[in-house]
């Protein structure tokens, strides 16, 4: 009994360490920063995706009084290329916007896109004859993505993880003196089946802004991440089946789930 509640905190532990890395690393993970300007911060932190069916807002924290922002935003060339109009007729030149300065919080905003267009941007501030820019090497690209449901984020996050914790349950159970492979192998494969087959495609649907507008190809649907995981899972349970005592081939299959997780992110 306490051996199984180790196995089971460890493959907690090491779901949670391979989220956090997969975060860190991730071209998804945000920008974020702290520049002074006269011994007082200026803290920001610029996403890199946005689900959401209105205009984004873009804040920065200042303890810098009197000083002037200017929110620069431009449509990528991806999107002016792309055969389709640009949203509210947008040309791909930077845009140059007064942030409102309401104290210790400034803000600005990036009017709504079409979901996949994406945004570059960067704020300008300018104090006491000094411009500096945040950040300060170059612009952060944004992608617009519609609005998802919360609740179907919740099950899309208890199925992923849900999925993993087994699937790292699954090599770790090797280490048990009686392991029982194929009934936590059947967990993880019935975890990553509704995760392919029906969330991740109802999560694209709300990306795509596609429900009760069109019908969106199959192929927008799914990700390489999801199919890899869930045929990773019906190979790995077949083996697993077919050579019952090898310890090593369970060991693997969880290695493999976490390297997909961790790099593979579409």
């Amino acid at each position: 009994m306490k051996k199984n509640i180790i196995l089971w905190l460890g493959a907690i532990i090491i779901t949670f360490l391979s989220g956090y890395l997969r975060n860190v690393i991730g071209p998804d993970y945000p920008v974020s920063g702290t520049i002074g300007i006269e011994g007082k911060m200026v803290t920001f932190k610029f996403d890199k995706i946005y689900r959401g069916n209105n205009s984004y807002n873009v804040f920065i924290r200042s303890d810098v009084k009197a000083v002037k922002a200017f929110l620069l935003w431009k449509d990528t060339p991806a999107n002016a290329v792309s055969g389709k109009p640009l949203k509210n007729q947008v040309t791909p030149i930077w845009q140059r916007d007064l942030m409102a300065d309401s104290g210790y919080l400034i803000k600005g905003k990036i009017p709504k896109h079409n979901p996949g267009e994406k945004v570059a941007y960067r704020v300008e501030l300018n104090y006491g004859g000094k411009q500096y820019f945040l950040p300060e090497d170059k612009p952060v690209i944004i992608m617009f993505q519609g609005h998802v449901n919360p609740g179907i984020m919740q099950i899309f996050y208890f199925v992923l993880f849900g999925g993993l914790i087994f699937a790292v349950r699954t090599g770790l159970e090797t280490f048990n003196d009686k392991p029982r492979l194929g009934l936590y192998s059947i967990f993880t494969l019935i975890f990553f089946f509704l995760y392919t087959i029906c969330v991740v495609p109802l999560k694209r649907t709300y990306e795509l802004n596609a429900l009760n507008h069109f019908v969106p190809p199959l192929n927008s649907l799914v990700t390489y991440q999801s199919i890899s995981l869930f045929i990773l899972w019906v190979i790995g349970l077949t083996l697993i089946f077919n050579f019952k005592g090898n310890k090593i081939i369970p060991l693997v299959i969880s290695s493999l789930t976490l390297i997909i997780y961790i790099f593979i992110h579409y």
